[in-house]
């Protein structure tokens, strides 16, 4: 009875995998998922640096739908989502000492510096894809698209220390050091859509959050597993046109100094920037996708 019962269940099975439609079909709709989770996270303690870095939470290199009209034409949109950011810390704690003809001077500075940085990346593609080949599992393709994509970013650096100053009048080598003052330096600064450079004007800040516009001619391949479970793998060719986004860069800084015999003297460095060069450049491009692309159609 055992026997008889696994040999009926062995040949549903087969029956089922004989009747399944692999390739897709007037109707049909597919999704596929490109995705790479913490690619890289690390701590790295290099001296007195200590550098957090992380390229996630999550990058999504796309998110793809596809309508197919008939076995061969098919609607298709890629949504791709990026997200970055990096920290670093560094150990602003130091002593210099600065020998003059008379005299010489020792700086002794405690304080830290912490730089975080993040851009976000927002594309969508609309296209259509043409299907050809006789194979059962395997289906080739050739496609256009349009592209739209986004990117911003914002930097921002907090710092503070303090520096004991002193100085030696003494004409050779001694330790007869003098306390002259103290001065405490703080400092904000937070860039959207720039970043420092160097130059003179709006130069000294460079402009780094792109938007683009382009088209795409494709060739690609599905390859079916099982039933609707899919693989494949995508070659491009195609023209992008990009422009920055506006960006704008301001700076909070208090320098305070005190001297041993007198009241302190105050200056605020503090300023705003406007960053629009109107940077835009168009080029053509070779693009493909190593990931291996996975997919599901539902009907």
């Amino acid at each position: 009875m055992k026997k008889v019962l696994v040999f009926i269940l062995i040949m549903s099975g087969l029956a089922v995998l004989a009747q399944a439609q692999y390739k897709p079909e007037s109707g049909s709709v597919t999704t596929e998922l490109q995705l790479s989770l913490f690619s890289f996270n690390a701590k790295i303690d290099y001296d007195d640096e200590t550098i957090n870095y992380s390229s996630g939470p999550f990058t999504m290199q796309g998110l793809r739908f596809r309508y197919f009209f008939n076995e061969k034409l098919a609607l298709r949109a890629t949504i791709g989502l990026n997200f970055d950011h990096d920290k670093v810390v560094k150990n602003l704690d130091d002593s210099t000492f600065n020998y003059y003809y008379y005299y010489d001077t020792k700086s002794i500075t405690t304080g830290e510096r912490t730089s975080k940085t993040r851009s976000t990346t927002f594309s969508i593609a609309p296209g259509l894809e043409y299907h050809f080949g006789k194979w059962e599992r395997m289906s080739l393709y050739v496609g256009g698209e349009l592209f739209f994509g986004v990117t911003t970013s914002k930097s921002t650096i907090d710092e503070n220390k303090t520096s004991l100053n002193y100085r030696n009048f003494d004409s050779y080598p001694s330790e007869n050091y003098v306390y002259t003052e103290k001065v405490d330096y703080e400092s904000s600064t937070e860039a959207k859509n720039c970043k420092r450079g160097y130059g003179y004007g709006n130069n000294d800040y460079i402009q780094n959050a792109p938007m683009a516009f382009g088209i795409n001619a494709l060739l690609g391949m599905d390859f079916y597993i099982y039933k609707g479970l899919y693989m494949g793998a995508e070659f491009g060719l195609g023209y992008a046109y990009q422009t920055y986004l506006k960006g704008s860069y301001k700076e909070n800084s208090i320098t305070v100094t005190t001297p041993d015999i007198g009241t302190p003297d105050i200056k605020d460095n503090s300023k705003e920037v406007k960053v629009e060069d109107k940077i835009s450049a168009g080029n053509f491009s070779v693009r493909y996708n190593p990931m291996i692309r996975v997919g599901w159609k539902f009907r």
